[in-house]
């Protein structure tokens, strides 16, 4: 039987696993992609790639399909299965169910900017721009690129109509809440 050192195990595994690693404090993990052919819309592209399906039937879903087919030009910050995979699978369940429609479609929205943001035109900079939904969303390029503080771990997949920025996470807006003063009323 033949003996490895843990070293050895270590380069064979990592030359083995199809991975990138992004890394600032926190690892993510970034499955092997597709170079999808930037000739096609935001929808089309973010299919290519492989690393949207559970987004992509979240847009089926909710009939946004069409919307981000359109013109654009649009920046989708576009969470990962794994980024749906780490949501509770009831959470999941609840927000795919058809009587939650509005909110999902809320929540996609939310992660839709009705222009094109790349790692060029943030270019070292914080801002703050409207997401579809009318919140805003902040964008920082001054350590990679992050929206909401969340690592953007697959940059500036161009489409005919904007640009995909996939991310590990999904982004939550902002929830109002009543004052206490108005609860009551």
């Amino acid at each position: 039987m033949m003996s490895f050192t843990r070293a050895t195990l270590l380069a064979l595994m990592l030359t083995a696993a199809p991975v990138a690693l992004a890394q600032t404090g926190e690892r993510f993990l970034v499955a092997e992609t597709n170079t999808p052919d930037p000739n096609g819309d935001v929808i089309d592209v973010a299919a290519a790639t492989g690393q949207f399906t559970m987004f992509l039937e979240a847009v089926e879903r909710t009939g946004y399909e069409e919307t981000l087919r359109g013109e654009g030009p649009f920046t989708v910050f576009a969470p990962t299965d794994e980024a749906f995979r780490t949501m509770s699978e009831r959470e999941r369940t609840r927000l795919f169910a058809p009587e939650n429609r509005d909110e999902l479609l809320a929540l996609l929205a939310y992660h839709v900017v009705d222009e094109r943001v790349t790692t060029e035109t943030v270019n070292g900079e914080v801002v703050r721009e409207e997401a579809s939904n009318g919140y805003r969303v902040e964008i920082d390029g001054r350590d990679g690129l992050r929206v909401n503080d969340q690592l953007v771990t697959m940059q500036d997949i161009n489409a005919t109509n904007g640009v995909i920025q996939g991310i590990n996470a999904v982004l939550s807006p902002p929830v109002m809440v009543a004052s206490a003063s108005r609860a009551g009323r």
